[in-house]
């Protein structure tokens, strides 16, 4: 007789069929079982409760297409990872990915096990109805999964033997898996270098369970108040782990004859009467109603969280784990002995080997709550990526744009941003345009303040700032026959009411009709081919001229009335030895349309109520003009607190225009405030600008203000949840200085954090003392890469505070040059 080997652990598979177009594992018992990856379709920080309600449905409804004899085996796969850095041709983006390089992360996976039964104690029987009936049932799941959001897939062989390979090494993170020995102790399994226990939530002689349980639990601490949560969400933050694979299992008993047998052992303790009788009598007369009344399902089921991490930890990770579950109302199994029992029935499809006393008998209802239910933030896919963290601090990808345009997310790639002062508000627009320029992409940036002077330098953009000496300057009215249509008619009415009236004045229709009148006048005669005609060049010099004598005929001629002395004594400022006649007779540097990346710095005007809205007005025109001109290109204007000298009634219009047409030509407009004052109870800002800009990006925002922008923006109760924990959280450990922002894409927005490399930081700041020391290396490196460079390598070697750093750098004048002694 063969000597059975004891040590020998057992493979509880026979093999897996290929059975119409689908793999089928089957166990050594018979039952036969198909695995699908799903992702839960609850986002972490989601802040929707029906979101958790919705997929726990969507779970019952899998139950009830399955029936009775089926077992339902859901794991969430908790994966400890180290981010791993691209290379980066670009001197910023690779630092950016130097940045995060090695730091730790979780991944989650789900696998979802279906297994079909075989009569307990029956030998096995090839049954094709039942087999194609269980494929059957297989495909409206997934139909199910693909219309909840879950992005189904059913794994085929070589994904099985990989996925029953990875859980009995209890390693996700390697590419190639090996498999140890496993020695079992009294409280944990030993595989190689690494402990792995397993915690089953109940301890059948003595359930301690909430008396009532959710989809979901409701968040309260310091930081975050009301806000909806995984009732496991504890397991995010378990402390040194390197796995932890939730094991979530429900089987379908047949229902006649478990409830007989409840009833049978109801009368049984009614026979007798005792306490803990009565209390079990009650119990089963409570779930028999909700059976009757509420047509619910009874399963028996079994939740085991198992966690690998090296033996110094697994104490550690343990006691967090059950002081978590006890601060849920649930006491963990105190019955560690049978390690190797449970970490075989947690593999997949091998649930049958579970003793009768680990498993409880509750409703398909109240177990589908001890589910887990989240997934955290993913890369979108889309070859248009802008790369910030979640929110534990890793970088995650997503498409501003494309992809929610091509999804109907979003009906164009306008922007509202809006911050207070500290809030690092132009640090996001930083980052933003730096990645912009990644791509086929030109930028326009209109700024007060001299925030993007170190971007722009560092990607050798145009800075042009304005002077009295040197102003930007533009000649509007010289155009083509061809370049002259309404669109154009309508800006020059626009620029010369503004002439006139000022940022905050108004116009009446007939002031407004004359002067469209005038303009078009103007260019008939310029255009036609009399040789004696009295418009002989293009520019406001012959414009005013023009009007001056023009005017007053029409006002002959049409008997109305018009104040041609004030309006010519207003514009006289810009016309001939004026004031301001360059600014609207000398032509824009042409080559500026093919830049890719423009600054226009015009703090030194922007108290000057003439001056700062028909600048900004001359700016915003010649970025139409380069819209129109590099067609093949992705273009962005960025309006920096300028945009509040042009939302005026005079502008509204050509505000409206610019935000609508934008989209023709592949382009973007981004308008930024950080004072909440200026935005309520105007409606130019609301109908020109908010209405046009189905993409809002909102910084931290006081309890006060926030109400006041959810008005404006028409920002629901689960989006403001989402942004009151903006900076909120408990996420800081082990990161450099970051801010996070909420970004709303058409209804619904997600929270995303700006941290960024040393490097980026000294090209972003704003911080006059750290652009003082910047520019001191750049005129010593003459660039700005190994400036830059330079700088870090020689704070970095300091060691000082950054602070001290700049302070030391600024007082000397000079780099201090100590990495390279």
């Amino acid at each position: 007789m063969r000597k059975e080997n004891k040590n020998l652990f057992d493979i509880p598979y026979v093999g897996i069929d290929h059975y119409q177009g689908m793999d089928i594992l089957y166990n050594v018992h018979g039952d036969y079982s198909a695995i699908l990856n799903i992702s839960n379709p609850v986002m972490q920080y989601s802040a929707d409760r029906e979101l958790y309600v919705q997929y726990h449905q969507v779970l019952l409804n899998v139950v009830k297409i399955l029936g009775e004899g089926h077992i339902l085996q859901k794991q969430d796969i908790f994966i400890r990872k180290e981010y791993k850095s691209t290379q980066k041709q670009e001197f910023l983006e690779q630092k950016y990915q130097e940045h995060f390089s090695g730091r730790q992360y979780t991944e989650i996976q789900t696998y979802l096990t279906i297994s079909r039964q075989v009569k307990k104690g029956a030998f096995y029987s090839y049954d094709s109805t039942q087999l194609s009936a269980f494929v059957i049932n297989i495909q409206k799941i997934y139909d199910l999964f693909l219309q909840a959001g879950l992005k189904p897939r059913i794994l085929k062989k070589a994904e099985i033997d990989g996925y029953v390979k990875k859980i009995m090494s209890m390693n996700f993170k390697d590419e190639h898996i090996s498999l140890d020995n496993i020695r079992p102790q009294n409280s944990e399994l030993i595989m190689g270098s690494k402990a792995v226990r397993a915690i089953t939530l109940i301890n059948t002689e003595s359930i301690d369970l909430p008396e009532m349980v959710s989809p979901y639990s409701i968040r309260n601490d310091a930081g975050v108040q009301n806000f909806p949560i995984d009732n496991f969400f504890f397991l995010y933050n378990v402390p040194d782990y390197q796995l932890i694979v939730y094991n979530q299992l429900i089987e379908i008993p047949a229902q006649r004859q478990l409830v007989s047998k409840l009833e049978v052992k109801r009368n049984r303790h009614a026979g007798i009467p005792d306490p803990a009788n009565t209390l079990c009598v009650e119990d089963i007369d409570r779930l028999l109603v909700d059976v009757a009344r509420e047509n619910q399902l009874l399963v028996h089921t079994h939740c085991c969280i198992l966690i690998a991490t090296d033996s110094r930890n697994i104490d550690k990770a343990t006691n967090y784990i059950e002081s978590a579950l006890f601060q849920q109302g649930i006491i963990a199994s105190r019955n560690a002995f049978n390690q190797l029992e449970l970490f075989r029935a947690a593999l997949p499809a091998n649930a049958i080997e579970l003793k009768k006393f680990d498993w409880f008998l509750t409703t398909c209802e109240a177990a589908l709550c001890l589910f887990f239910k989240e997934r955290l933030l993913t890369d979108e896919p889309s070859d248009f990526l802008l790369y910030f963290t979640d929110r534990q601090g890793i970088p995650v990808a997503i498409d501003p744009s494309d992809l929610p345009m091509q999804s109907g997310r979003i009906k164009n790639r306008n922007r509202f941003v809006l911050g207070s002062s500290g809030t690092g508000k132009s640090y996001a627009i930083n980052a933003i345009v730096q990645q912009y320029l990644q791509y086929n992409m030109d930028v326009v940036i209109v700024d007060v303040g001299h925030s993007y002077s170190g971007l722009c330098s560092t990607y050798n953009g145009k800075y042009i700032t304005y002077s009295d000496h040197k102003p930007i300057t533009m000649n509007p009215f010289a155009i083509t026959k061809e370049e002259y249509n309404i669109e154009k008619k309508d800006f020059l009415i626009t620029l010369i009411c503004l002439l006139w009236k000022g940022s905050e004045g108004e116009t009446t229709t007939l002031e407004r009709d004359v002067i469209a009148k005038t303009i078009s006048d103007y260019y008939i005669i310029y255009f036609s081919n009399n040789q004696a005609k009295e418009v002989s060049e293009l520019n406001f010099n012959s414009f005013y001229t023009f009007a001056k004598n023009h005017i007053p005929q029409v006002m002959k001629e049409e008997n109305i009335p018009f104040d041609v002395d004030e309006f010519c004594f207003v514009l006289k400022k810009f016309y001939k030895r004026g004031e301001y006649e360059q600014i609207l007779n000398e032509p824009a540097d042409k080559s500026l349309f093919d830049e890719q990346f423009v600054v226009y710095e015009i703090d030194n005007i922007q108290s000057n109520k003439i001056l700062l809205p028909i600048v900004t007005l001359i700016i915003m025109d010649m970025f139409i003009q380069k819209m129109r001109h590099r067609k093949n290109r992705r273009k962005t204007l960025i309006l920096e607190e300028a945009w509040r000298a042009i939302s005026s009634p005079i502008m509204a219009n050509f505000l409206l225009y610019l935000n609508k047409t934008v989209r023709k030509f592949y382009g973007e407009i981004i308008e930024v405030t950080q004072e909440i004052n200026d935005i309520i109870g105007n409606p130019i800002i609301k109908d020109s600008i908010i209405n046009n800009s189905d993409t809002v990006i909102l910084l931290q925002q006081k309890e006060a203000d926030l109400k006041k922008v959810a008005e404006l923006l028409n920002i629901s109760p689960i989006e403001q949840l989402k942004i009151s924990t903006i900076n909120k959280l408990d996420n800081k450990q082990n990161r450099s200085r970051f801010n996070e922002f909420y970004i709303r894409r058409g209804n619904s927005g997600e929270v995303y954090g700006v941290e960024v490399s040393l490097f980026h930081h000294m090209a972003f700041t704003t911080e006059k003392p750290e652009k003082n020391a910047v520019e001191i290396y750049v005129c010593h490196y003459n660039t700005y890469p190994l400036a830059l460079s330079r700088l870090v390598e020689d704070f970095n070697s300091s060691k000082m505070s950054l602070n001290d750093f700049v302070s030391e750098v600024n007082l000397r004048g000079e780099p201090l040059l100590i990495s390279q002694t």
